[in-house]
């Protein structure tokens, strides 16, 4: 009788416990909808918030694959291999089809990227079922094809030529992406996975009136309010005006108790309108959260609002610069305090006016994390095995990388001719983000250019919510650009460790510059030390391009009519040939072997009468025999081909033309076509009177 009371015990004991365990694990259970989901588009407090665990970034790219790693060694191996989207650019193919991605749940595509795509079915495989849940040429992606991406802030192609989704699909258990032949080249498939156990609301690309109603809201944000604070909450506002002599430093708030800055503005005036490129990069803004001694936030401060060097407009969600003043709707959380301080290291004085906005801190505080902001030029060196790696953030903790701006100085351009590998421009470089230790990238890009979200070397202007370039010298000086990882961001447990490829030497010249911007918690490691003063400015190693008096560039012709191979008017000619090639560029065309080849390309010109034309063309093993003429006057046929595996530049005369002022023609035949395409390269033309 005793031992069957403890039996019922017992088990009295353990259904209770099983209740119990059960109703903690219903509670514990998060559910996403996809409401939920979009809001994070938009939401920059949430990041502020200390990751949990299982909680992941991570990205599926066409990369080079030949780029191993040793799992054994640890040896890096063809580290530097750059034929991405080329040699192979899938995981493994099935028949005539490859498979791009796949990724386990419960988790979502937060942003597709791609430079070329085409008509090629892609299909997407939601928790394992046979029938795609979107199945569409991929060019569709990136236009309003299907309700869910008739989106255009949110699913666009930028003026620099990046096509771009930024609309959430979920999935619970899994996702597999399927490329039809001919779907194009090159891909990004950034996703995110939730921690185990949630519940994610399944994705319906024909929406719903409340998914509709949310993507229309962050859409119509990005359209009519970008600059304003994405944030409803009702802040508390400051205001100081502080004038720097030089090499002054001053503090201009020191904030008390808890709370967050989740606005923070800045005009930055000085009596000489010329200084202001060295003022922004000489002014330094200092943040030290809870009486830290080292501040988490140290930067120029025009560089701190993402564009340098000088003010640059642009606007994106987080940050940008409007009108004469620059914004960050950055949350940033503090829990004893907050020092704002400026230094003046220039020999001019300024005046800054810095307002912040202060939010009350919601919920459990020891959830939040520390903002962090650290502009460098050149961190710790790799080892020569991993070449060509440049060190973005190196930290230790728990936190989130939000993305970065940089800043670039490229004035001797860079080669890319022929796109070929070895032919290598500033933006080449692959990003590589290793989370927690990992051997090998779980974010492995295609292109500096591409991680910033445009593509094709291209120097245009344009900005979006996410990203911007702000800054266009046609690739041969300054450029800068920005990427923001708002939904896309990625959580670390242990340690971040982040690399941008750099195949060119600081000595080419191109030199870099960088904020990087995270949160990590209070005993994170954040190893980046401020920069020296005389390192801040005028660093840039000076390069003269050569330019040819009075000449038509090449590369300036704007191509009206194409019916061959593919044209290019931002091609660098190969650096043996910098001191003979006019401003490093010319005009490329690459003929088509099935396709009778005919270009019609025009320039305006204020010239008038009879004029003797002379070309500089650049001579090589593939080059063709093409018929030039300008205005319908024909010109001297001319030959491309070198004479030997050498690439040469060669002066011409074409012929005598008459010319009246405004647009002018000039068109290009291939006269004999050959089994391989034939190719045309012309650095300049010049016109001489008679």
């Amino acid at each position: 009788m005793k031992k069957l009371m403890i039996s019922k015990l017992a088990l009295a004991v353990s259904v209770f416990m099983l209740v119990f365990y059960t109703s903690c694990q219903e509670k514990e259970t998060e559910k996403i909808t996809y409401v939920n989901l979009v809001n994070r588009l938009t939401d920059l407090e949430v990041l502020a918030q200390l990751p949990n665990e299982g909680e992941k970034s991570e990205m599926w790219a066409s990369y080079d694959r030949r780029s191993k790693v040793d799992s054994i060694t640890g040896e890096f191996i063809n580290w530097a291999a750059n034929n991405d989207g080329l040699n192979p650019q899938f995981i493994r193919k099935e028949g005539n089809n490859e498979v791009l991605a796949e990724m386990t749940g419960p988790g979502a595509i937060v942003r597709i990227w791609s430079a070329s795509p085409r008509k090629g079915k892609v299909n997407i495989y939601i928790d394992g079922s046979e029938t795609p849940m979107i199945s569409e040429s991929f060019i569709d992606y990136f236009k309003p094809t299907i309700p869910a991406f008739d989106f255009s802030e949110l699913v666009y192609e930028t003026n620099a030529k990046g096509f771009n989704n930024y609309v959430p699909i979920t999935y619970q258990k899994s996702c597999k992406i399927v490329a039809e032949p001919g779907w194009g080249q090159y891909y990004h498939f950034n996703y995110i996975t939730f921690k185990k156990g949630t519940e994610v609301e399944k994705f319906d690309p024909n929406l719903n009136e409340q998914t509709t109603g949310a993507l229309t809201k962050v859409n119509t944000f990005f359209q009519q309010k970008m600059g304003e604070n994405p944030s409803n909450n009702e802040l508390t506002m400051s205001s100081q005006k502080t004038t720097l002599e030089s090499g002054k430093r001053t503090i201009v708030f020191d904030l008390k108790g808890k709370g967050a800055i989740a606005s923070l503005k800045a005009k930055v005036q000085t009596p000489n309108s010329k200084n202001i490129e060295e003022i922004l990069r000489k002014t330094i803004l200092e943040i030290a959260w809870d009486g830290e001694k080292n501040p988490s936030v140290w930067s120029p401060i025009g560089d701190f609002f993402g564009s340098a060097p000088g003010f640059n407009t642009y606007k994106t969600l987080p940050m940008g610069m409007v009108g004469d003043e620059m914004y960050s709707y950055w949350y940033m959380p503090f829990l004893k305090g907050a020092k704002i301080t400026l230094h003046n290291y220039s020999d001019h004085p300024v005046d800054v006016t810095l307002e912040i906005g202060e939010d009350e801190l919601q919920g459990d505080s020891d959830n939040y994390a520390r903002f962090h902001a650290k502009w460098h030029r050149d961190l710790a060196p790799v080892e020569k095995a991993r070449w060509p790696d440049w060190l973005l953030l190196k930290t230790e903790g728990k936190g989130r990388f939000l993305g970065a701006s940089l800043s670039l100085w490229n004035p001797k351009g860079g080669s890319n001719t022929n796109a070929g590998e070895g032919h290598y421009w500033w933006g080449e470089g692959d990003e590589k983000f290793f989370i927690d230790g990992e051997s090998f990238p779980s974010t492995f890009g295609t292109g500096t250019e591409d991680y910033f979200g445009y593509a094709w070397c291209d120097p245009s202007i344009f900005e979006q919510a996410f990203h911007s370039q702000s800054i266009d010298s046609d690739n041969m000086g300054y450029q800068s650009v920005n990427r923001w990882q708002i939904i896309d961001n990625i959580p670390f447990q242990k340690s971040f460790n982040g690399y941008l490829e750099k195949y060119f030497a600081n000595d080419w010249p191109t030199q870099y510059a960088t904020v990087v911007y995270w949160y990590l918690d209070a005993d994170g490691k954040d190893p980046i030390k401020a920069t020296p003063e005389d390192e801040l400015f005028g660093y840039e190693i000076p390069f003269e391009v050569y330019r040819q008096p009075d000449a038509l560039e090449a590369e300036n012709l704007k191509v009206t009519k194409n019916t061959g191979g593919w044209v290019n008017t931002d091609a660098f000619a190969h650096e043996s040939m910098y001191k003979d090639v006019s401003g490093h560029k010319m005009l490329f065309w690459g003929t088509d072997k099935n396709k009778k080849n005919n270009l019609v390309t025009e320039f305006n010109s204020d010239k008038e009468g009879r004029y003797d034309v002379y070309a500089n063309i650049i001579k090589q093993k593939e080059g063709g025999v093409f018929k030039i003429s300008i205005n319908n006057q024909k010109l001297k046929n001319i030959n491309f081909k070198s004479s030997n595996d050498t690439k040469y530049t060669e002066r011409v005369k074409l012929g005598t033309v008459d010319l009246k002022k405004g647009r002018q023609e000039i068109i290009f035949d291939l006269l004999k076509k050959d089994k391989f395409p034939q190719k045309l390269w012309i650095d300049y033309f010049e016109f001489k009177k008679r």
